[in-house]
């Protein structure tokens, strides 16, 4: 479950008693609040150093085996049996503890059983802490391979790949076919507008709303638009958030592409096991410096191969194989370079020093009075630093014709009849290009560009009632004398309409556009002549585009809906909120009162029979037992009784033994014995 989605389902009383556990005492001393505190890798680390010994022993087991996967009850328990050297109160006692906490989670599925998940964010920090991947430097040789290596094409920032898909959804209309999905056409420049690797997303086994219509890139974007609130769809068509569109594109660059990295990570780290530790792992490497693919699927496999004797398996052994270097190297924040060498392929890898890694800190304020050069030819050269509301506007009006660290358009006849068609007039393109080249006067050569472009655009348009409608009766005169036109305008309406038969529509325009007056391309109804015409692509208000927005928080979505395209792996949104009082539950299971007090209590000797008496009680409560062996104190926590005709015997584990191992222990073997209630160790 997303953080987002656990804080909707959360009380503030409850979030309010997380924060007053004796883990959080530094995070609420500087004031922080929980859902502040359980994501921040310095509180985190404090935390981790105040959990109690069986909390910290149960949550490192749950980071090794689970990660961001969420886990039945009953099965939670068997796995830190299995794994650790905790007795099942002791495993119990622990994950009540990190319930009482804020940092492990329950829901109730309909039928009782419970299932238990740590939130997918607050998963990278307690992975930092408890399994931190430290990787040595590249060797001589691994660098040498390095420089003979081939670097893999460069991608743009995605937040610079979403923006020019949000674009081309305005510019071809936002509406919906009958089955509720984009057109064909739409989908297919949604698609081509981004730079995702398909086969690396596929990795995750992702499954995906409308797979018939979408392809799984188109079904990511639209997800992350609808995550970010830009993007809604009602009554058979996409609609914007403007409010939101509006602060989307005038965040600082850092903040917006650090959003897109969380966003990527609560979506995905749970779609495996490894492939979260990996994910997790690389987040914290340094930006700017080369690593070996095959070191960290070295460090993987061994992280891996500690718990894989306890792990019972559920279809995940794919989860090594995710490619999360070639998914960012295709969200253009990570650079790989492809090595072959003896007949063996290598790849090495580094964040780029724009990559979004850590806590986003605003970007340096920019001196440029100008973002655009605008040369005579209507070519424009956009700087790295152009803000966002300026290339939204400059998707619009131009043709996009390479984009890499510098970004270049081109103004042309077809892009301001488009633009004109959005809404906007000769005098406004003017007015938006000498505002962002920060010169007073456009080239002549563009102004006249301009001028020919936007009296010829535009004029005419086809109305649902087969009207050919002109502007003014200039253009009608023009109609009648066009000796290719005239013959299919059927009759004239007045000074400015014509009927025209409705399969000829496709050719009129055709015709118009050879003759340089391209039409209208929506058709006009009675309701679309009282909508906005700009809907589909909204202008961004240059005034507010200058005010400071700057940590305002992005809204995303509802925050108790579900994913819309992407499904969630476990869809835990569905099931209620467990509301724990694990210890008291834990007190009332095991019943104190019913044995002798001194069993307790004190450590004491006892005969043969009482000793098997107090661990056939232990075997029951799933507690460990104190016992004086050799003068020494030592906790066992045993598993199975056996009977023999000289005797019993138990066998089970030493707790502080280094490596988990089975040991058996005949009656004489230890001199004082007492059962220990877990959190209640010490003896009176």
């Amino acid at each position: 479950m997303k953080m987002k989605q656990l804080i909707s389902k959360l009380s503030a009383e409850r979030m309010e008693s997380f924060m007053q556990h004796p883990i959080w005492q530094t995070a609420s001393l500087k004031g922080m609040s929980w859902e502040q505190a359980a994501i921040n890798h310095d509180c985190i680390q404090e935390a981790a150093a105040r959990l109690t010994v069986h909390a910290a022993e149960v949550l490192k087991e749950f980071v090794r085996q689970y990660a961001a996967i969420p886990v039945e009850g009953e099965r939670l328990i068997r796995e830190l049996r299995k794994s650790t050297s905790l007795s099942g109160a002791e495993c119990q006692l622990g994950v009540a503890e990190l319930a009482e906490a804020g940092i492990l989670f329950s829901v109730k599925k309909v039928w009782g059983e419970s299932l238990f998940f740590l939130p997918s964010e607050c998963f990278i920090g307690w992975q930092k802490v408890f399994f931190p991947y430290k990787p040595e430097q590249l060797t001589t040789l691994e660098r040498e391979r390095l420089m003979s290596g081939t670097m893999r094409s460069y991608c743009r920032p995605f937040s610079r790949q979403l923006l020019s898909a949000f674009a081309e959804l305005g510019r071809n209309g936002l509406g919906l076919t009958l089955n509720g999905t984009l057109p064909k056409k739409s989908v297919g420049k949604l698609v081509q507008a981004i730079d995702l690797d398909d086969r690396a997303l596929k990795a995750f086994d992702l499954k995906w709303a409308h797979a018939d219509n979408y392809p799984l890139q188109a079904a990511f974007v639209l997800e992350a638009g609808t995550a970010l609130g830009l993007l809604t769809a009602e009554k058979g068509s996409f609609k914007w958030n403007e409010a939101q569109l509006r602060q989307w594109l005038m965040l600082e660059n850092a903040e917006r592409e650090k959003q897109l990295m969380d966003w990527c990570l609560a979506l995905l780290l749970p779609a495996g096991i490894g492939s979260a530790h990996l994910a997790a792992s690389m987040t914290g490497l340094q930006a700017g410096e080369w690593y070996s693919v095959n070191g960290i699927a070295s460090w993987l496999d061994e992280l891996q191969a500690a718990a894989a004797s306890s792990l019972e398996t559920s279809g995940q052994s794919g989860a090594m194989n995710m490619r999360w270097h070639e998914l960012w190297q295709s969200m253009g924040w990570l650079e790989l370079v492809d090595c072959e060498h003896a007949n063996v392929k290598e790849v090495f890898y580094r964040w780029k020093l724009t990559a979004p890694l850590v806590a986003w800190k605003q970007d340096q304020a920019s001196e440029l009075q100008s973002y655009i050069t605008v040369q005579p030819n209507g070519e424009m050269v956009v700087e790295a630093e152009c803000p966002f509301w300026i290339r939204w506007e400059l998707e619009l009006l131009a043709e996009r014709k390479s984009d890499e660290q510098v970004t270049v358009y081109q103004l042309d006849a077809a892009s301001v009849s488009r633009a004109l068609e959005q809404g906007r007039t000769r005098s406004s393109i003017q007015g938006f290009l000498a505002q962002a080249s920060g010169a007073p006067d456009l080239p002549a050569t563009v102004e006249a560009l301009l001028d020919a472009w936007a009296n010829r655009a535009c004029r005419t348009s086809f109305a649902e009632v087969s009207l050919l409608r002109c502007d003014h009766e200039e253009m009608a005169a023009i109609l009648e004398n066009d000796v290719n036109l005239a013959p299919l305008l059927k009759q004239k309406l007045g000074p400015l309409d014509f009927i025209v038969e409705q399969g000829q529509i496709s050719e009129i325009r055709r015709l118009l556009q050879k003759a340089g007056y391209p039409a209208r391309k929506a058709v006009q109804t009675e309701a679309s002549r009282d909508e906005n015409v700009a809907a589909s692509y909204p202008l961004v208000n240059t005034e507010r585009a200058h005010q400071n927005v700057n940590g305002q928080p992005l809204i995303e979505g509802t925050l108790s809906e579900p994913s819309f395209y992407i499904y969630e792996a476990v869809p835990l949104h569905h099931f209620e909120l467990t509301n724990h009082a694990g210890k008291e539950k834990l007190q009332s299971w095991l019943q104190r009162e019913q044995v002798p007090s001194m069993w307790i209590k004190q450590l004491r000797t006892y005969h043969h029979s009482t000793r098997r008496e107090l661990i056939e009680q232990a075997l029951k409560w799933q507690t460990p037992i104190q016992l004086r062996m050799e003068q020494e104190l030592r906790s066992f926590v045993p598993e199975k009784l056996e009977h023999q005709e000289e005797g019993w015997a138990v066998v089970g584990l030493l707790q502080d033994e280094r490596h988990r191992q089975i040991t058996r222990l005949t009656p004489d073997m230890w001199e004082e014995m007492r059962l220990i209630i877990p959190g209640q160790e010490s003896p009176i």
